[in-house]
């Protein structure tokens, strides 16, 4: 069936078949040169499929090379040059099982070589960065999709996308990227997502997409119709269904046409250095949980440090282990805390101290290493509980600090930790502090968060900023002059003076009191019911200031909250709970396991409010730290073990990132994933 535009639009020229008929074979035909580029060679690439149509009318479809300014060499592409008046660039083709991952799948020759026919049905794809240098940095206006209408692949249908101000690529297209309209079969559809968009009507069942996955179709994803009869899972056919009750997902070739005549601009704007996305080896880790227990507060890793070349790990785990299959003495009982190597991954054996509760947080400074929790002594010492001091070789507290976190009526627990200017800074659940000189004096009344002497313990009774509930996260800034806090807070003050909305900025200068003006009255909620949000991470960067949280957003401002630069919104689960910048690039850990969308705001349905694009997202993802914009390159391969995801990311003297939670497991490596106990590690 010939695929038409509507009214608005030219009509287009039947060309479908010829697009079948050459299955796997691609040829460019001999024509005289007019002195532009042609595509018959990289050295005469030209800037698009189009350009080469309107310099060239006779041009058939085939191969061709092209460049535009933002593409660092010339690649060669298949261009269709017949349906619409042709200059389409095919960049993905397949049946079922589609990644949808921003960096291709298969191979870019396998798209352009192999471009239909059964040889076809497994997915290729172009990377998404090749396809926003098609479009020399320009806005992704439209997409078409060459659809097959029956097992045999003798009658199609062209799907013409047209997006909703997408500024750059994506292949999410099981997350739904917004759409202006759709164009099915002579029925022009306004709105809708590439998740689902359509018809559902049994009379029209040409006229749906579908990109998600689904039990009936054994979790396969790829461009489905909606309630049409026929196909199967036979190799030569062209509708694939895993069971009767699955949709029939046909071969489908997904074509683009930036319409580039002209070399304007320059090369791409330089992007932060990011790390490897593939977990680095590392055979030791830590296990199970001290008591049992499920949910976001019983699992293995809650705290990263490092000093030096020591990695610290801090949780509720009880054991560090060796492999999967630990041989005797590799799985040895440390629980709480336990030291590794950030070279070789090895447990530091040395370090054995003895905590009565799980570490929350981790702060290395001088010889000292700072741990805050639940644990109400360490090695059995007095004046240790809640947070300590602790010798960075053996573990041991450190005989000339001492302090300790009280809480009337139950546990104290420290949470979040930060050092400036000579200063611990700590935050949680807790409600009175003492320690170093005044340690046989009354302790200090307090309100979830304090400070206290890096040097001995001593508490700073002069500053007390007092909050009326617990502090999650704190971010100490670099220029000395204020102190960022969040949690579930919601007024500053022995009397309630000031209120807040789970985020706080704080002056270091006593009395430690709140800064008017700035981000605690300016951030925005993602959902308007006061009870849900809270802040579980903050980090200064430069000036900017990052934070995230629930119900699952991560924001950006810039540092006295003028302006907010960007924000993300993650759907499965998603709270995000850890954050680290290296090399320009932030790093935020979540128990978010599909999509970020950018500029998304509105919880539990994104669409709600609206968004501008949507990446993949695997726990962990990444942000130019200036910017705020979303690098889709970064997806990292690791598993969570019971869906909590990741709370702790450190980065070591390698420039390795690790990453702390309930991790299982990591890369593929050869013939299986990687074993992870807890944590593991992506380094350059």
């Amino acid at each position: 069936m010939a695929f038409r535009l509507p009214p608005r639009k030219a009509s287009l020229a039947v060309g479908a078949a010829a697009l079948v008929a050459a299955a796997g074979v691609v040829f460019v035909p001999e024509f005289a040169s007019a002195g532009a580029p042609d595509g018959k060679s990289s050295s005469a690439a030209a800037l698009s499929c189009w350009a080469i149509k309107q310099d060239y009318p006779k041009s058939a479809t085939g191969l061709y090379w092209l460049k535009t300014p933002r593409m660092t060499s010339a690649q060669q592409f298949y261009c269709d040059m017949t349906t619409d008046g042709g200059g389409w660039v095919l960049v993905g083709r397949g049946r079922e099982s589609w990644n949808f991952h921003y960096a291709g799948q298969s191979s870019a020759s396998n798209v352009r070589n192999t471009p239909t026919g059964t040889a076809a049905f497994a997915p290729a794809a172009v990377p998404g960065d090749t396809i926003n240098g098609l479009f020399n940095g320009g806005p992704i206006d439209e997409v078409r999709l060459h659809r097959a209408k029956n097992t045999t692949g003798t009658s199609w249908q062209d799907l013409l996308l047209k997006y909703k101000n997408l500024a750059d690529w994506s292949w999410t297209f099981d997350g739904g990227l917004p759409l202006e309209s759709a164009f099915f079969d002579g029925t022009d559809y306004s709105g809708g997502y590439t998740d689902e968009t359509g018809s559902t009507s049994s009379l029209r069942p040409y006229n749906y997409l579908s990109t998600v996955k689904d039990t009936n179709n054994a979790w396969k994803k790829g461009f489905a119709y909606g309630s049409l009869d026929g196909g199967s899972t036979s190799a030569s056919s062209y509708l694939y269904r895993a069971s009767s009750k699955g949709q029939a997902i046909p071969f489908t070739q997904v074509f683009i046409r930036p319409k580039i005549t002209a070399a304007t601009g320059g090369p791409a704007p330089a992007t932060p250095k990011l790390l490897s996305g593939k977990t680095s080896s590392s055979s030791w880790g830590v296990t199970g949980v001290v008591g049992g227990g499920t949910g976001e507060e019983n699992i293995e890793v809650h705290a990263l440090g490092v000093v030096g070349s020591t990695l610290y790990v801090g949780g509720k785990f009880q054991y560090v282990q060796k492999g999967a299959s630990p041989a005797a003495g590799q799985k040895v009982e440390q629980s709480y805390l336990a030291a590794f190597d950030t070279s070789t991954g090895e447990w530091k054996s040395d370090f054995r101290p003895k905590l009565n509760g799980m570490v929350w947080a981790i702060k290395g400074a001088g010889d000292k290493l700072f741990v805050s929790g639940d644990f109400t002594s360490v090695n059995g010492v007095a004046n240790t509980g809640g947070v300590a001091a602790l010798d960075l070789k053996t573990g041991a507290p450190v005989s000339t600090w001492k302090a300790s976190l009280i809480r009337g009526g139950g546990t104290a627990r420290g949470r979040a930790m930060d050092i400036q200017d000579g200063w611990l800074y700590i935050g949680g659940t807790f409600d009175h502090i003492k320690g170093g000189t005044t340690i046989a004096k009354s302790p200090f009344w307090v309100g979830g968060a304090a400070r206290v002497k890096v040097t001995d313990g001593t508490p700073d009774t002069t500053w007390n900023p007092f909050f009326d509930a617990g502090v999650y996260s704190l971010d100490a800034s670099s220029k000395g002059d204020r102190v960022y806090f969040g949690g579930r807070m919601k007024h500053m003050g022995k009397q309630k003076d000031v209120a807040i909305n789970d985020f706080a900025i704080v002056s270091t200068a006593a009395p430690g009191g709140h800064i008017s003006g700035l981000g605690d009255t300016k951030w925005i909620p993602s959902i308007s019911d006061p009870t849900k949000p809270y802040r579980n991470t903050i980090l200064e960067v430069g000036d900017r200031v990052w934070m995230g949280g629930s119900e699952h957003d991560l924001q950006v401002y810039d540092r006295d909250f003028n302006n907010k630069i960007g924000g993300n919104l993650a759907r499965s689960g998603g709270d995000f709970q850890s954050s680290v910048e290296i090399n320009g690039v932030l790093y935020a850990g979540s128990h978010g396991f599909d999509f970020d969308y950018t500029d998304g705001w509105t919880y539990p349905d994104p669409k709600v409010g609206g968004y501008s694009n949507v990446h993949r997202l695997n726990m962990v993802g990444a942000w130019n730290a200036q910017t705020g914009k979303y690098l889709p390159n970064w997806n990292p391969i690791f598993a969570s073990r019971a869906g909590n995801g990741v709370w702790a990311l450190v980065k070591d003297n390698n420039g390795c990132m690790w990453a702390g939670g309930d991790l299982k497991s990591g890369s593929w490596t050869g013939s299986a994933y990687q074993w992870l106990g807890g944590f593991g590690r992506f380094c350059p």
